[in-house]
């Protein structure tokens, strides 16, 4: 019944030891899933680790390992047109909207969970991966035990202006063609200080050659169409109101937006139903906290979250 899932391409991605396989999953339309599994015998529970924007899952397998290692089963994988997740359609930076990557994290969830059955599953979502994370409530809250949220973006007064700016460039010059000015609005430029305190992370970065490139018209009003989905209320049934969400950013993380921009991402939430909110400010942190000097503290709150 896995098999179905899985692309006849798989054999020739399954790489490294037993606990590190990568392979394509086929989605809903056809498309290639880029998959990383590292699985265990028995584990205690699933995690699913959904990346941020203009980087790939690559940039996760640390924090994955130290899950691995803690007894949990790790599932990663790149969204449409970010690290291996490309196709004539899907180049590199291109997206068209959140509903087909929403549509394919569920393929991934659905592809753990046939592989542990009555595992509880834990989504874990950074930056732009926290918006999807939180958009895939809107269908598929009940299949998850907890969620957690990193470098957490929360709604900006701006996001419709944002959205009408894009459709603006997309009318003037095309879908796929990169605007400056949008790239300023939503990336700061070439400016990514507020990615990191620490400058090693910052480097590694900067020579990642599936990290930082620019995203066309199409893919920033992806960007804006999907923060604006936070706010539609009406488009969550909350099947399940109970469900612990844990925030982790850092002080100096903008796109959090600080203790202020975090608490009216949990109002949100709490409009819509949920209640059972968890949020932890690391000093001396950035946007991306799993990549501080300090991660460790990091990686154990959100283990300590999980195990409570």
């Amino acid at each position: 019944m896995i098999n179905q899932f899985v692309s006849k391409e798989v054999i020739l991605y399954i790489i490294g030891s037993n606990k590190m396989k990568e392979f394509f999953l086929t989605a809903q339309d056809g498309f290639r899933i880029s998959v990383a599994l590292m699985d265990i015998e028995h584990p205690k529970g699933l995690f699913q680790i959904v990346h941020g924007s203009v980087e790939h899952k690559e940039r996760y397998y640390p924090f994955a390992r130290y899950l691995n290692e803690k007894g949990y089963a790790v599932i990663l994988s790149d969204n449409r047109g970010h690290g291996a997740s490309l196709s004539e359609k899907y180049t590199l930076g291109y997206m068209d909207g959140f509903e087909p990557i929403v549509s394919d994290l569920h393929e991934v969830n659905q592809y753990i969970s046939l592989l542990h059955p009555q595992k509880p599953l834990y989504l874990f979502g950074h930056s732009l991966g926290s918006v999807f994370a939180r958009i895939y409530l809107e269908k598929y809250d009940s299949q998850l035990d907890k969620l957690i949220l990193s470098g957490t973006v929360h709604y900006n007064p701006l996001t419709p202006l944002g959205v009408r700016l894009a459709r603006l460039a997309i009318s003037v010059s095309g879908e796929r063609a990169c605007n400056s000015i949008l790239r300023y609005f939503i990336m700061n430029g070439k400016n990514i200080s507020w990615i990191s305190v620490s400058q090693s992370n910052i480097a590694a970065y900067r020579a990642d050659p599936l990290s930082g490139f620019k995203y066309p018209n199409r893919s920033v009003l992806t960007v804006m169409e999907s923060v604006m989905e936070l706010k539609m209320i009406d488009h969550y049934p909350c099947d399940n109101p109970d469900l612990p969400i844990l925030s982790v950013s850092g002080e100096g993380d903008p796109v959090a937006g600080g203790p202020r921009g975090t608490k009216k991402s949990f109002q949100m939430l709490r409009q819509i139903g949920y209640h059972n909110f968890e949020n932890i400010i690391f000093e001396g942190m950035k946007h991306e906290v799993l990549n501080e000097k300090q991660h460790i503290k990091v990686y154990e709150t959100i283990l300590k979250f999980v195990e409570s």
